[in-house]
């Protein structure tokens, strides 16, 4: 993939380094001066990071206002990635997903949203009052979670005209991309825009292989999480437009008022650089990522009890997810195998998932085989449990209560078996992936309660439940 010379450049990270160099006096914000007055037991890890911790001083521009060196770090992010405008953000994608909804939808207007999207995605609909409509594609005999059918889409979209717009994840946490081309040609269809959390996907579309991006298959908002898959710092993310079916200067004021007026100058030129090393190297690093991947997977064919869990549809080859069967949880070999001192991203009630990246070296895994050889001959002695399985949810459906409704109604704290019937204050959120199971507005049912006792059972976290004693509880309105 050829790019223009350009992009070798990275405009942001250079002004960094040419101020310091240039300055010879600081009387302005933050207040460790450059590294002058840190904690001196810490400031050997922390001091290259806090010489170019600066602030809107001299040529390094303004987040909110870009018009030097920021603007042009956007702008050659915006053509790597094929968008027609890119925003750094510093507040992850959580920020992107609040100014993209914000900026569609007025208090009480119709939004369609993924029941799978992230729960800053449901923030945003609080924030914003919309009307959200929940779409679901269900899971498969096995218990994963089907790709979204486009039809189920436009049925949504016939049923509801005044939606202001669509908001999606693809891939999901556990790999699965959406059949994103087809749902944006829908959405066009009947008129509105479709916006992808894209939190997992900044590397799609870079090399042979992998799926193509969300950009490059005709959406119009997407926000990537470009700390996750690619190399930027934690935090620090992209949001890319394309089109004119979102006001690109709305969403700009929006993110003005979300996100910090005092940016991170290390997490901007991290997204800068970032951005440089995808155009001159990315290709070629995925590739050979690619490559011993493919090695990887042949070589753990052989374990006996783990194997790996494929989603249906298109996958993303950087996402492995192992499970054991037999009553094993994923809880139960993620903690084995950090005793090991092997750490993986995450765990539910079935499987373990693995995050492969260009940071990924062949030792790192030789290592993992070896660990997963051990574990394989583990298995068999592990505590059993009662399997769980997430409960079926209708393919789409509104809340039974608006988001405010539920501000005006009085809410209290029940345990969570007896709350069957009521209607839930707050989101239920397994995490991670940070996915709610049950939303506000929604009435919880038993096999809802009964799945989230397995979750707690089995070693999970569940935030919106709380333990008083050793009752779990939550928020709920009659």
């Amino acid at each position: 993939m050829k790019h223009r010379p350009e992009q070798e450049k990275a405009p942001l990270f250079d002004a960094l380094l040419a101020h310091r160099q240039r300055s010879c006096a600081n009387f302005h914000v933050p207040g460790h001066k450059q590294g002058s007055a840190f904690d001196e037991k810490s400031k050997s890890w922390f001091s290259p990071l806090l010489e170019l911790d600066l602030t809107e001083v001299g040529e390094l521009d303004d987040l909110h206002d870009a018009t030097g060196v920021i603007q042009e770090a956007e702008q050659l992010a915006a053509e790597l990635f094929r968008a027609d405008r890119t925003f750094f953000l510093v507040g992850g994608t959580t920020a992107g997903n609040l100014a993209s909804v914000l900026a569609l939808c007025r208090p009480g207007e119709t939004l369609i949203v993924g029941r799978n999207c992230h729960q800053s995605v449901f923030h945003a609909c609080m924030l914003a009052g919309a009307l959200p409509v929940y779409l679901s594609a269900g899971v498969d005999d096995g218990g994963q979670e089907r790709p979204l059918d486009p039809e189920v889409l436009e049925q949504v979209l016939r049923l509801h005209p005044d939606a202001k717009g669509v908001v999606l994840t693809s891939p999901t946490y556990w790999g699965l991309v959406q059949p994103v081309a087809e749902l944006a040609k829908m959405c066009h269809r009947y008129g509105v825009p479709l916006v992808v959390d894209e939190a997992h996907g900044a590397h799609l579309g870079f090399a042979p292989g992998l799926p193509p991006s969300a950009m490059d298959s005709g959406v119009d908002v997407s926000i990537q999480s470009t700390h996750k898959m690619l190399s930027s710092m934690t935090m620090s993310s992209m949001m890319h437009l394309k089109g004119s079916r979102i006001d690109a200067d709305e969403v700009a004021h929006w993110l003005k008022v979300i996100e910090s007026s005092s940016p991170s100058y290390p997490l901007m030129a991290s997204l800068d650089v970032t951005r440089r090393m995808m155009a001159t190297k990315g290709e070629a690093a995925l590739v050979e990522l690619l490559s011993r991947l493919q090695d990887f997977r042949g070589n753990i064919k052989a374990l006996r009890h783990l194997s790996e869990r494929r989603p249906p549809g298109l996958r993303d080859p950087l996402k492995l997810s192992l499970t054991a069967g037999q009553g094993v949880t994923g809880y139960q070999l993620s903690e084995w195998l950090a005793s090991q001192g092997v750490y993986t991203e995450m765990a539910d009630h079935e499987a373990v998932l693995f995050v492969f990246t260009m940071g990924t070296t062949p030792t790192d895994l030789v290592r993992l085989t070896e660990a997963l050889r051990r574990l394989d001959k583990v298995v068999p002695l592990l505590p059993k449990t009662k399997p769980g399985h997430p409960p079926s949810l209708p393919q789409w459906r509104k809340a039974d209560l608006s988001w405010a409704q539920l501000r005006r109604r009085p809410k209290r704290r029940v345990p969570l078996q007896q709350a069957v019937g009521m209607i839930a204050a707050e989101m239920i959120v397994p995490y991670p992936p940070g996915v709610p199971l049950v939303l506000p507005g929604e009435r919880l049912t038993e096999a809802g309660i009964d799945y989230i006792t397995d979750v707690i059972h089995a070693g999970g976290r569940v935030r919106g439940i709380r333990h008083e004693g050793e009752v779990p509880t939550l928020t709920a309105i009659e």
